[in-house]
């Protein structure tokens, strides 16, 4: 006895299908902080006296709030990669703790805590949405960036946004390097994959290094965000060119 042919999928059952869901991107990175010659840094006053580097916080605040969008306060999750700040914190209160000829202040304890350096992009924009601080052992956004991955990838969140605190160690100021994380394309967009065992150094002629103006080699270098969006715009523009073009 034969079987009857399976009758072909209904609309109703195509439908049903699941849809592959679109990659997690990358926007464009923002790069602040200060070089030689900037203006002098705002007067360290009120709540900036509470954190162990004011110019953090303003090159944090500045970065974040180049990536914010003009529709008013927003609750995206803030991922903070602090390393170097918070080594930088430790080392100053320890110096503090060492100092037989000043003593102790609260305040000084306070500096310890990372979640400080939200201060300025709370109140220039309003923000009221989440934010995690993530200390990596690498002293790179690599566990951060891969953390603001997952919450976008696992649905709980469209869009979030990644922050690097980095520290230059020739004149040890203070650097942000901030990005958006969400699903879709777009023309300036990137790919974002698992990073790749090896991490090869951002190329300075490539486009996505003209953003990072001031910031020097070896700090570009360390910066998770700017290798992960320059190695993918840099594979997504070889995908694009024709194969005459890719041959040797």
């Amino acid at each position: 006895m034969r079987t009857p042919p399976a009758a072909p999928p209904t609309a109703q059952a195509a439908s049903a299908a699941p849809v592959a869901a679109r990659p997690v991107v990358l926007d464009p990175p923002v790069v602040r902080g200060r070089s030689a010659g900037d203006p002098p840094p705002a007067p360290v006053t009120g709540a900036r006296r509470l954190v162990a580097d004011p110019a953090a916080v303003d090159a944090v605040a500045a970065a974040l709030g180049a990536l914010h969008g003009p529709d008013g306060p927003g609750t995206a999750p803030v991922v903070l990669a602090a390393t170097d700040y918070c080594v930088h914190a430790a080392d100053a209160f320890a110096a503090r703790c060492d100092d037989p000829a000043r003593r102790l202040r609260p305040s000084d304890s306070v500096a310890l805590e990372p979640s400080g350096l939200l201060q300025g992009f709370t109140a220039l924009t309003g923000w009221q949405g989440p934010g995690y601080v993530v200390a990596d052992p690498e002293g790179d956004g690599t566990t951060a960036l891969r953390f603001a991955r997952g919450l976008v990838e696992s649905g709980r969140t469209p869009a979030a946004y990644l922050c690097e605190v980095l520290r230059r160690a020739d004149t040890g100021a203070f650097w942000a390097v901030a990005t958006r994380l969400h699903r879709g394309t777009g023309p300036a967009a990137a790919e974002l994959a698992e990073p790749a065992a090896e991490r090869p150094a951002p190329d300075p002629a490539h486009r996505a290094a003209r953003r990072t103006t001031g910031l020097d080699p070896a700090t570009r270098a360390r910066s998770a965000v700017l290798r992960a969006y320059t190695r993918h715009t840099r594979t997504r523009t070889r995908t694009h060119e024709p194969a005459e073009e890719q041959q040797p």
